[in-house]
């Protein structure tokens, strides 16, 4: 929730300082972004977009996500990767626009642990089909600022070492505790259009 609300925070930052527009005889077809706030959570993640024509745009995203070890006694020690396609529809017939779109993400958790002086290991793998709405905003420099919302539903599929009533509750511990694993989309992005 507190990942929600600094983002609404940054859109409506975003939109009060104004972006300038495009000038007519400037037609940006492409764009490369990062998510400078996500650093602070431990997320780093870049994006591309390429414009197929006017209204239709394709998107590539890869996450990397250093997960603290401090979600359960266990002091499980994991990582996420994450690859995304994104569909978006662009309304005005150019890169700034307001879009909507559908997402497919493919995530992996993996994580090793050690409870009972037993050592322990997971994966989980997450699979999430969502739509999507968001605003993209560009200067005639080329600097952009995109923002993102969707939601999607999600299929997973965990694999562990081990079983036993311990290591089971702290992998699930781990999965209740650590927030970003769920079927939510969000993106505050800066990047370079061109």
């Amino acid at each position: 929730m507190k990942t929600i609300k600094i983002l609404a925070l940054l859109l409506l930052i975003a939109s009060t300082t104004g972006a300038q527009t495009v000038n007519e005889g400037q037609n940006f077809r492409q764009s490369i972004n990062m998510c400078p706030l996500g650093i602070g959570f431990g997320i780093f993640s870049f994006n591309y977009e390429y414009m197929l024509n006017e209204h239709h745009g394709v998107v590539f995203r890869l996450d990397y996500e250093a997960i603290p070890d401090s979600y359960t006694d266990a002091n499980i020690e994991s990582d996420g990767k994450a690859v995304v396609l994104n569909y978006r529809y662009h309304f005005s017939g150019k890169l700034e626009s307001i879009y909507v779109g559908a997402y497919g993400r493919h995530r992996i958790y993996t994580g090793e642990g050690k409870i009972n002086s037993t050592n322990f290991n997971f994966d989980i793998n997450e699979t999430t089909i969502g739509l999507n709405v968001g605003k993209r905003w560009v200067w005639d420099s080329g600097f952009n600022i995109n923002f993102t919302l969707g939601y999607g539903y999600s299929f997973k599929e965990k694999n562990q070492s081990l079983s036993s009533t311990a290591i089971d509750g702290a992998i699930k511990g781990f999965e209740e505790e650590y927030d970003f694993i769920d079927a939510f989309l969000g993106e505050f992005s800066i990047g370079y259009a061109f």
